[in-house]
């Protein structure tokens, strides 16, 4: 259908400029494919003949809603519930018990979840409240949910899921948040009363929470990475306009305030990084805040037994103190014929998204796939060691590490996740030497490829969190 419509370089100029005005969605030159499908859809569906023609229609009398539907349609993305789940457990074990001791008094808790899409991230944060806080009934909770496109908040309110959608859910959350209803599943009426969905738009729309309760987190997840640096600036710093003070901001595995922000700090959370907003009297600054004072905080008030735990979900068993295996000098290269297959950067590309979306399995047989046509870049084996290592693989994983290494000396990030492998095995001697060599790495390497691989950190941020982690080893040996 697409090739009866060609995007020409003014066409991609100004859809692009009228697509960014109204949704802030930016498409750069190298999604030009993506955004001429859409165009593609939505000018066949109203009977357009070419592009420039459609172009007409949606800026003419007879347009409509058009410029809406088709921003819809382009803004539509694939989510699942509690998806990635480090973040999750952050929000169970210190998040919300950490809101609930500060909020105790007028019992009220307010969530934003910004481009909810479907409706799955919203009714997982309410599951995980209604996890932490049995009394729920006795506080004011309210999630609000907001998105651009109608149709999947349509999808959202009603709260229905084909069975494949909740495949990541546990059985404890399976039988305590949905019941089988046509072949699928519906979310029960406990968890859908908390969630409150909207249509919104976050770069024209005033913000759509009550100004005097404000925000005590706000989950804006996989949004900012399709705006520009310029719009993604603007949504910040109007969350942190209605965050409350000691609030919470959750942002995808990809994306970073690196340039946008130097307002938030940063807090380690298990094994995840959330940025926080300076409660009354801190400084603001994207400075590194350790967990130590949530590690070992009470309970949310009223409540006697400990149900922050992850529920039923098997966990991976770490490995203990291991041998490394040796590093080899030498490779035996196999020369025979092979089937060509994709780019090197598409297969890394496609890896990336199969770890964001928590698909640790396919992106290590996509990447090993490359290898063995010898796309063997300090990338893929730091990529295949990120999938091993989130897979709980952690042997394989520090070999992957290593191998990065052997072929990048100067990669930040493989010297701090391999690092914190030592950590996992109680090798802290290797975790100390391995944690300066990330810090020496981050303080003189200035930001590139790595900047949206480790979750959102600027050098500085990096350099505080490798300087305590070395202290933090020190102090327990």
């Amino acid at each position: 259908m697409s090739s009866r419509y060609e995007l020409t370089a003014a066409d991609f100029g100004r859809f692009s400029r009228m697509i960014r005005q109204a949704s802030g969605i930016n498409f750069s030159v190298d999604k030009a494919e993506v955004l001429k499908s859409g165009l593609a859809h939505r000018a066949s569906i109203v009977g357009a003949p070419d592009l420039g023609k459609y172009y007409d229609f949606i800026n003419g009398a007879g347009g409509g809603n058009e410029l809406s539907r088709l921003v819809e349609y382009l803004s539509v993305q694939e989510t699942q519930f509690f998806r990635n789940q480090p973040q999750f457990d952050a929000l169970r074990q210190y998040v919300i018990p950490e809101l609930a001791r500060r909020n105790d008094d007028r019992r009220l808790l307010r969530i934003w979840c910004a481009g909810c899409s479907t409706g799955e991230e919203p009714y997982s944060v309410a599951m995980t409240l209604l996890d932490v806080l049995p009394g729920a009934d006795s506080w004011d909770i309210r999630v609000l949910a907001t998105d651009l496109n109608e149709a999947a908040l349509s999808q959202a309110i009603r709260g229905w899921y084909p069975e494949r959608k909740i495949t990541g859910v546990d059985r404890l959350h399976r039988r305590r948040y949905f019941y089988s209803e046509d072949g699928g599943f519906r979310v029960i009426d406990d968890v859908r009363r908390l969630v409150r969905f909207q249509r919104h738009n976050l770069v024209g729309d005033p913000l759509p929470v009550e100004s005097r309760a404000g925000c005590d987190a706000v989950f804006c997840r996989n949004v900012i990475i399709y705006f520009n640096r310029e719009t993604a600036k603007f949504v910040i710093e109007h969350f942190y306009d209605i965050i409350n003070s000691g609030g919470y901001l959750f942002l995808g595995h990809s994306e970073t305030l690196w340039q946008m922000s130097t307002k938030y700090g940063l807090v380690e959370m298990g094994s995840t990084f959330i940025y926080r907003k300076p409660g009354a009297g801190e400084e603001d600054g994207r400075l590194f805040i350790p967990d130590r004072r949530l590690r070992n905080a009470g309970l949310p008030p009223g409540v006697r037994r400990d149900r922050r735990g992850p529920g039923d979900r098997r966990l991976s068993g770490r490995a203990g103190p291991t041998e490394l295996p040796g590093r080899r000098e030498s490779e035996t290269h196999r020369h025979e014929c092979r089937p060509a297959g994709p780019p090197p950067e598409e297969v890394k590309e496609r890896a990336r998204r199969h770890i964001d979306a928590g698909e640790f399995e396919q992106a290590a047989n996509l990447i090993k796939q490359g290898l063995d046509r010898d796309i063997a870049d300090a990338e893929a084996y730091f990529l295949l060691g990120i999938a091993h290592e989130k897979r709980g693989e952690l042997a394989a994983a520090l070999e992957d590490f290593r191998r990065a290494l052997y072929l990048d000396p100067d990669f930040s990030l493989a010297y701090f996740h391999l690092a914190s492998l030592f950590e996992q095995n109680g090798n802290s001697k290797c975790a100390i030497r391995e944690y300066r060599n990330a810090g020496r790495s981050f303080a003189k390497n200035p930001p590139g490829a790595w900047e949206t691989e480790l979750e959102a950190f600027d050098p500085r941020s990096l350099v505080n969190l490798c300087r305590h982690k070395i202290k933090t080893l020190k102090q327990s040996a």
